[in-house]
């Protein structure tokens, strides 16, 4: 049997060992990490892992960061991120329950690059449902500590929070959990980072969990109650300086009436697009419809159809005028997402939509 060649690494990342072998040995790792291969490598060798692990919380500062970028690198790969989550490390801790851990104290130094394997983790389709029973249980002091935008005192931000939590709100049990009174309804603390400027990961993430629950089409009702004003986050980014007439401005919400005139659209075309996504996905049923067209999203959309130059989100724009510009008689179905398409139409559709696109 072929000797491990990584094994001779270990005697020096042991927690005795000295600081400089153990930096130059994450090193190498760091440089084996960087391809598919090197990971491979790593991937065979459990107790390497758990000494890496272990050295995410060793007293010296360098080799705590280079273990957790060490560890970046090895979740960012598909297999790599599943295997991490097997894993059962030295301290007997669950490897979300370490980063967890890391994540919610305040001072943790590169609290920031455990933010970024957890949402690494959480990324992988497959692995969700088992993330979800680590991640619930803490799930409301993960919130408290993303809203707490001053929460870590050596300087993370924590915006890869915001992926993360948008990763696991594809599961059903995150999404009920978000929009349940418990007392307080918890999405009610992620809303207002739709429009942070300091952070486009941060909004993106935020952005995406509200899309994703606009997939239970039975929460629609909830998310666009008064109470909640989820119109006025997701409207606000796709606004610019514009001006309406005195009845369209009136339609609008109260929060985007009378803009300032240095007020811009958000500049990150994936976030435009996923809002876009989102609003179309609100017109499925009736009343919903009557919401947007009452909230005067058309006359939104209209300003901003004049602004947007990327086919790719001028389309998802005119996908959801299409919609409310039609008097309900002319929609012609109360839920939309019953409505079944032809085979040989849904592929016309999607022929359109591409020339469309290739063609703009």
């Amino acid at each position: 049997m072929a000797k491990d060649p990584l094994n001779e690494l270990l005697e020096f990342l042991r927690p005795e060992c000295r600081i400089d072998l153990k930096h130059i040995s994450l090193q190498h790792l760091i440089g084996v990490s960087g391809t598919e291969e090197g990971i491979q490598v790593i991937l065979k060798n459990d107790t390497l892992l758990k000494s890496i692990i272990d050295c995410t919380d060793d007293r010296t500062d360098e080799i705590a960061k280079n273990a957790l970028l060490l560890l970046i690198n090895i979740t960012a790969y598909e297999k790599g991120a599943t295997e991490l989550l097997q894993l059962k490390p030295n301290t007997k801790k669950s490897v979300l329950d370490i980063f967890i851990g890391y994540v919610l104290d305040p001072q943790k130094n590169h609290a920031d690059a455990a933010c970024m394997i957890l949402c690494n983790i959480t990324r992988v389709e497959n692995n969700i449902e088992k993330c979800v029973d680590s991640i619930l249980p803490c799930l409301n002091d993960l919130l408290n500590v993303f809203a707490n935008t001053g929460f870590n005192k050596k300087g993370s931000n924590l915006d890869y929070l915001a992926p993360m939590i948008s990763n696991i709100s594809c599961s059903p049990r995150i999404r009920r959990w978000l929009t349940e009174e418990n007392p307080h309804v918890p999405l009610i603390k992620l809303l207002p980072f739709c429009n942070y400027e300091g952070s486009n990961i941060r909004r993106g993430g935020v952005i995406g969990t509200i899309r994703n629950l606009t997939f239970d089409i039975e929460c629609h009702e909830f998310l666009l109650s008064p109470d909640l004003d989820i119109l006025t986050y997701l409207l606000g980014p796709l606004m610019g300086n514009e001006d309406y007439t005195d009845e369209e401005m009136d339609k609008l919400p109260i929060a985007l009436q009378y803009l300032p005139k240095e007020k811009q659209r958000d500049e990150d075309i994936d976030i435009r697009k996923m809002i876009l996504e989102t609003l179309n996905k609100l017109c499925c049923k009736r009343a919903s419809r009557e919401i947007l067209r009452e909230n005067g999203v058309y006359y939104v959309l209209r300003e901003y159809h004049k602004w947007e130059k990327d086919p790719t989100v001028l389309l998802a724009c005119e996908n959801v005028v299409d919609i409310l510009i039609q008097k309900e008689e002319e929609v012609g179905a109360e839920d939309l997402s019953t409505v079944d398409v032809p085979a040989d139409m849904f592929e016309k559709f999607e022929k359109m939509d591409s020339d469309y696109i290739k063609y703009a």
